[in-house]
């Protein structure tokens, strides 16, 4: 094993004893025995003559849900409909309007897939249809689902814990027998896509579908990336944002037109489908850029939490401009948008934060969801004013700490092409098991070079080490380079024009003083 890969995986796990666990390709676990999952078997073959509804979910891990729940029963001869909503006209998940619109076309069952188990309502006026519900999900349960069959990892084996949702729907066509290699490789995306714990079958998962994907270039995915080379790096930054681009600017493009995309057969009509996905993923980064620039101007820096709203954002952009905000300011950042029913926010935070722990207590939230780091929520007009004084008052006594980031300490020198291949024997990194920063302490500095007017700088070291710094902070721009410590970021093989040099991503720079 080259170095630093040794020293890599010595930092994550102390233990030598569980080296060979992340050394090695792990093998699919067997078909999963759990009741729900055999219950899910006995009867999609009892009813195979039936017409059956797939609702799915607007994001990457919902797409690819969709396409594998419907690709797979398809191939059982079943009749399979399918519809994911629009984001912005009616929101997340199965609605009791669709159950109707299933229900009239003639639809006995409906299978929701990455959604389900808050659709109470949905699932209640399908009940009173007298239609078969199957839920399989992998979000927190939070009451009693009220469904016939509830596919869900925590009712599974343990290995299967960690699952998202399209991992879900790929275990349950495996477990009819007709999962196929494409199936794996699109629940390898959509596993990245949703930041799934890679440990277990989600591990497992990942690894096969990227070698299957790298083995021989599948024609529906491959044209999405830009490396013939993926890995969950670059499967994450340039085939997730261009799926979930669709499902965000749902004004501008049917979401339903990429699982279409994805169950498509004719070569000749993919370039089509190809061209309308690149061209919402350029749209969505224009726009992400113009919002984030529009919101930095309307930014009170003064202020402990960042709250910028305008009538005129995108909300399934605005996310994006929190996260952007966040970043470059080292703030919690809310970010809102106005529309006929109210407003729609999007808050990002510091790891360390807990935005859900701080927003739980404003008792007026229309809608209300999210995790630690990041949060959406929806208010009507009147209580926008309580909104703004809660967030004032809240942060005065809300009290959080950032956790010491831990850092590898690497020289230049030692961020050779062979030694960066040397991690791919670890991979894939993620959650559970994170590639550690490392750090260049007093890199010497050869050369510097702005990027897009001082949006981005690359610095050269002496030794060729080509270091870029994205989006640098307001804070960067202020500090001289010879107030510079050290930089924090992570190593990747930059690709271009059919050359491969190391190069070393930027994430923080420490200064002297």
């Amino acid at each position: 094993m080259e170095n630093l890969a040794q020293k890599v995986l010595q930092f994550i796990v102390p233990d030598s004893s569980q080296w060979d666990y992340w050394t090695h390709t792990q093998n699919l676990a067997p078909v999963s025995q759990a009741p729900c999952i055999q219950s899910f078997v006995n009867y999609i073959l009892s009813h195979k003559k039936e017409k059956i509804f797939v609702g799915g979910d607007y994001d990457c891990d919902g797409i690819l849900a969709t396409t594998i729940m419907v690709h797979g029963l398809r191939r059982l001869g079943i009749e399979v409909g399918y519809y994911i909503p629009d984001r912005i006209r009616e929101g997340y998940g199965l609605h009791p309007e669709t159950v109707q619109m299933a229900h009239a076309k003639g639809y006995t069952t409906i299978i929701t897939v990455d959604n389900g188990v808050k659709a109470i309502d949905a699932l209640e006026k399908a009940k009173s249809y007298g239609m078969t519900t199957i839920v399989t999900d992998h979000h927190e349960i939070e009451e009693e689902v009220p469904c016939d069959i509830l596919v869900h990892p925590t009712h599974m084996e343990p290995i299967f814990s960690t699952l998202c949702g399209a991992a879900v729907a790929f275990e349950c066509i495996r477990a009819l027998g007709v999962v196929t290699t494409y199936d794996l490789e699109l629940a390898a995306i959509a596993s990245i896509g949703d930041v799934m714990i890679v440990k277990g079958q989600t591990r497992a998962i990942i690894q096969q579908g990227l070698q299957l994907l790298n083995a021989k270039a599948e024609y529906h995915i491959s044209p999405l990336a830009r490396d013939r080379q993926l890995n969950e790096v670059n499967v994450g930054f340039q085939i997730v944002p261009k799926l979930n681009a669709v499902g965000r600017l749902s004004n501008l493009g049917n979401v339903n037109t990429v699982v279409r995309y994805f169950l498509c057969s004719d070569r000749s009509q993919l370039f089509s489908f190809q061209q309308q996905i690149n061209q919402l993923n350029e749209r969505r980064k224009d726009l992400s850029m113009q919002m984030v620039k529009h919101a930095k101007d309307k930014c009170a820096l003064q202020e402990d939490v960042i709250l910028v709203s305008d009538a005129s954002y995108h909300e399934g952009i605005i996310g994006l401009v929190a996260g952007n905000l966040c970043n470059a300011y080292h703030k919690p950042a809310i970010v809102m948008t106005k529309n006929q029913e109210g407003y729609k926010a999007s808050m990002r935070s510091p790891e360390g934060f807990n935005c859900m722990t701080f927003l739980k207590d404003f008792p007026s939230y229309s809608t209300f969801g999210g995790h630690a780091q990041a949060a959406g929520f929806s208010l009507s007009p009147q209580d926008y004013t309580a909104f703004k004084k809660y967030i004032h008052d809240q942060i005065q006594t809300f009290t959080w700490e950032e956790p010491d980031l831990e850092t590898l300490v690497v020289l230049p020198e030692e961020l050779t092409l062979s030694a960066i291949q040397s991690l791919d024997q670890l991979r894939p990194f993620g959650p559970g098991f994170r590639c550690p920063s490392f750090e260049l302490i007093q890199p010497t500095i050869e050369s510097i070079s702005p990027i897009q007017n001082g949006k981005h700088v690359r610095y050269v070291l002496i030794n060729g080490l080509e270091c870029m710094n994205f989006n640098q902070t307001e804070e960067e721009k202020q500090k001289s380079v010879n107030q510079i410590y050290s930089f924090v970021g992570q190593v990747q093989i930059n690709q271009f024009r059919g050359k491969r040099k190391p190069s070393f991503i930027i994430e923080k720079i420490n200064y002297i003083g």
